[in-house]
């Protein structure tokens, strides 16, 4: 059966990365996704999953396309390592919205500069190109969409859609009710909903403000946007498998359509 959509969770840890046998279910590497649609590869954040080898069986093409949510490092991680930008042979477009008078590029060299890093993006073999971030622009057949994230800083959410299906990426957001109508609004009825929920209503009272959502919360909201499947993601670094089974336990008990997504795992459209 052909998929119009395919999606391989890369990263779905939050914050840092983490590693150790308490870690392997669920994995420890920071957020990327890969979604192939319409021929495109297209790559959802640079976080320390990018750095793997997990993405090779899943690159059918030597053009592909980044879209970072936010240049916070542990999105931006895995982007000055990614074996691809630097084959001559291969073409990429990176698209990061510009934020406080920094243009993508110039936010990408924030960290891709000594002293943090040894080399800069001209040192990147692959013809690379930069771009601003639009309200809606298309990846050939892929249409994608945007909306502005309450998150320090700021970030985007980005929604991917092709073929009659879509995917909401939605990481590194701190909504304020458990039906924010602007986000419901932006995807409904999409066919999968990668949403943040960092963490429980308990550490929450001492992290708000984070730009993070809590799980109860980011539940809700799967349920209320109408959302086919949800799969929660930017897991606390300090969570274990053994508490994420725990808690999604808990969840499935009320919604089997939400649960956590795990780094490694693969979802057809």
């Amino acid at each position: 059966m052909d998929h119009a959509i395919q999606v391989k969770l890369l990263g779905v840890r939050g914050t840092v990365p983490v590693h150790g046998p308490e870690f392997a279910q669920f994995g420890g590497a920071t957020s990327c996704v890969l979604v192939h649609a319409g021929g495109e590869t297209v790559i959802l954040d640079a976080g320390t999953g990018l750095s793997g080898r997990a993405w090779q069986d899943f690159f059918p093409n030597r053009r592909f396309s980044v879209l970072i949510t936010h240049a916070h490092v542990d999105h931006l991680m895995g982007f000055p390592i990614f074996p691809p930008l630097f084959d001559g042979g291969c073409q990429c477009d990176v698209y990061l919205k510009t934020r406080e008078g920094c243009s993508g590029r110039e936010q990408v060299e924030a960290l891709m500069a000594p002293p943090l890093w040894p080399i800069r993006t001209n040192a990147l073999k692959a013809e690379t190109r930069f771009h601003d971030v639009k309200d809606a622009f298309s990846i050939g057949p892929v249409a994608v969409e945007t909306m502005d994230s309450l998150h320090p800083g700021g970030s985007t959410i980005y929604k991917l859609s092709y073929g009659g299906t879509s995917v909401v990426y939605a990481t590194d957001y701190e909504p304020e009710s458990d039906a924010p109508e602007d986000f419901c609004s932006f995807a409904q009825g999409c066919s999968l909903l990668l949403l943040d929920a960092q963490y429980t209503a308990e550490e929450y009272s001492c992290t708000r403000g984070f730009g993070h959502s809590t799980i109860g919360r980011s539940v809700a909201i799967g349920a209320a946007c109408g959302a086919q499947q949800t799969l929660l993601v930017h897991h606390d670094p300090k969570r274990t498998d053994e508490q994420l089974l725990e808690l999604e336990r808990s969840i499935q008990a009320q919604n089997p359509r939400i649960r956590f997504g795990r780094g490694g795992e693969e979802v057809f459209l």
